[in-house]
């Protein structure tokens, strides 16, 4: 396939590296897909965050 573009293989996979979403980008995309939810890089850190400021609170009981 690289040959029949005209690439070198280094530079094919380079190029469908680039075009191919992270685990955690086909997530957010499904999540947007199936519920239109898509959460702003601050709201993902707050989310992030919640599990371990509920165990602190639980821990402080």
């Amino acid at each position: 396939m690289a040959a029949a573009e005209g690439m070198s293989l280094r530079a094919y996979l380079a190029q469908l590296s680039e075009t191919l979403l992270t685990p955690a980008e086909q997530a957010r995309a499904a999540l947007k897909e199936w519920t239109g939810y898509a959460p702003s890089p601050a709201e993902e850190r707050a989310l992030d965050s919640e599990p371990d400021r509920r165990l602190a609170r639980a821990a402080a009981r």
